[in-house]
């Protein structure tokens, strides 16, 4: 019976959501969100058309900058509403598009007066398509396929199953379950979608076969653990998350060789680690039920006598991502980058067969590939356009009165990159994009690592108070169809994680002052 609960609701929901249209909402309820959602787009596309046309910030800001700040504006309207269930690919191809457009009529100086910035159409296309041929992509797109390695061979469901029958079966039992899930799977694959794919539609299950209330206390403390587990832990370390990689393609020319494993894990890890030790705990404290869980550890060991020996396939994948992640630590020993491992790694599941011709096309969603291709543009797009040389003036001053003191800049600008994730809401990297150059005054001027700044950025992109917030919680609550959790437990969760994050702040600044990256 338990095997039917949980493997069937696995199985129907393991499939990436942006593609299955799990988040499409019938009904006279649904039309009304679709109609708030085309509404919302149109708001802020005549914003960006405003900004374009009447150039409200000149003569501070060139009409390059302004044509190119409205399409960008508008490009963030698609990625915030996405009417429709529209693919990400509509506010990317937004900004592609026109910002190509715009750029070459300014070389062709057609519409736009004052110095010409590029010489021949390559350094377009190498300002725009940039983030395409970065370090940073070329680590996500085999890192995603370690993801789908992960489902398609079963491992990531064996390894799941493998804690989960460890441990005893008790709200604490299944919380340390979910947090050592959480590390393997994040030292496997960066691919929080896989993650989410795996744990969140197991965790429904234990909720049917506890036969807990579907959105009650029990319910979230199962369902939000597993996938808050998914989410953190894996942040401490480079490839652990898609936020390593993308911040590493967000890094300026200058500082981007300091944004590397090592140096990533020996700032970044022990402040991740407080983040997912104090989320677990005060969970445990101020969210599990009253009344004890009524499972028995023996459902976990009958599930995992299921899947029966490890195959061919489990066995050369493990040993592949376990080989990629050694030299993913070993990098400065050895010099070779992050994205040639991978990419070798990507190669070995192909020639293994463990990735086939179809699983090229199928595996791995293109459209978030896309969309953080463009997202790592962004930054020498405003860069060329003028954006950053007149925004950069603006908030150099208020920044830079609070760096001598370093425990109160980073608990200030954490504040306020989390109150900024309220309408930035695809994951703040538009945010990030606009305002990462100012790691370089930082780092030269006040001795802040870049890294150490990039904890605030870090933890902006993981934030949430309401669901729309964070897309991989739409992700999961899509996976499960709204079962697991209430808007109120959301919010229990999400204050949960902020003072997990700033607690994790006052560890950080004196190990950073201990280490030596921050003075």
């Amino acid at each position: 019976m338990w095997s039917i609960i949980i493997t069937s609701s696995l199985d129907k929901h393991a499939q990436d959501p942006f593609e299955s249209g799990l988040f499409k909402i019938k009904g006279w309820g649904g039309s009304i969100m679709q109609n708030g959602k085309t509404l919302g787009v149109i708001v802020i596309a005549v914003a960006g058309l405003l900004i374009a046309i009447a150039q409200p910030f000149a003569p501070g800001l060139s009409p390059l900058g302004h044509y190119v700040m409205g399409t960008v504006v508008a490009g963030l309207g698609m990625w915030i509403f996405r009417p429709g269930n529209l693919p990400f690919m509509s506010g990317t191809s937004i900004i592609l598009g026109l910002t190509l457009a715009l750029f070459f009529a300014h070389k062709a100086g057609l519409v736009f007066p004052g110095k010409v910035p590029f010489k021949a159409p390559p350094q377009i296309y190498g300002v725009v398509m940039g983030g395409f041929t970065s370090s940073a992509v070329w680590v996500l797109i085999p890192a995603l396929y370690f993801g789908f390695v992960l489902q398609k061979t079963g491992l990531g469901k064996r390894i799941a199953y493998m804690v989960l029958k460890t441990f005893p079966a008790t709200w604490l039992g299944l919380a340390i379950s979910w947090l050592v899930i959480g590390v393997a799977l994040s030292a496997l694959t960066p691919s929080i979608v896989v993650r989410v794919a795996i744990v969140v539609p197991i965790a429904i299950g234990i909720v049917e076969a506890c036969k807990v209330e579907f959105r009650s206390k029990g319910s979230a403390y199962i369902c939000l653990l597993a996938w808050g587990m998914a989410l953190l832990p894996g942040t401490g370390w480079l490839t652990g998350s898609l936020s390593g990689p993308i911040m590493q393609g967000f890094f300026p020319p200058e500082i981007k060789p300091m944004a590397n494993f090592a140096d990533w894990f020996k700032i970044l890890a022990l402040p991740w680690f407080v983040v997912t030790i104090l989320y677990v705990f005060f969970a445990y404290i101020f969210a599990k039920p009253k009344e004890a869980i009524a499972i028995s550890s023996d459902m976990f060991k009958e599930e995992y006598k299921k899947l029966g020996p490890m195959s061919k396939d489990e066995i050369v994948s493990l040993l592949i991502l376990v080989g990629s992640l050694l030299m993913f630590f070993t990098e400065n020993q050895h010099g070779i980058p992050t994205a040639a491992t991978a990419l070798f790694a990507l190669f070995l599941f192909v020639m293994f067969r463990i990735i086939t011709g179809p699983d090229i096309s199928a595996g791995i969603n293109w459209d978030v590939v896309c969309f953080f291709g463009i997202a790592v543009a962004l930054p020498p797009i405003f860069g060329v356009s003028g954006i950053s040389a007149w925004f950069g003036p603006l908030i150099k001053g208020p920044i830079m009165s609070m760096a001598g003191s370093p425990l109160l800049f980073m608990l200030v600008i954490t504040l306020g990159l989390m109150v900024i994730r309220f309408v930035d809401v695809p994951w703040g990297f538009t945010t990030c994009a606009l305002t990462i150059i100012m790691l370089i005054p930082l780092f030269n001027d006040f001795g802040y690592h870049p890294l150490t700044v990039t904890m605030a950025y870090l933890i902006a992109i993981n934030f949430f108070l309401l669901s729309y917030q964070q897309p991989f919680l739409l992700m999961g609550e899509g996976m499960i169809q709204g079962r697991g959790w209430a808007p109120s437990h959301v919010l229990m969760f999400g204050l949960i994680y902020i003072a997990s994050a700033f607690i994790s702040l006052l560890v950080a600044v004196p190990y950073w002052k201990m280490i030596g990256v921050i003075r």
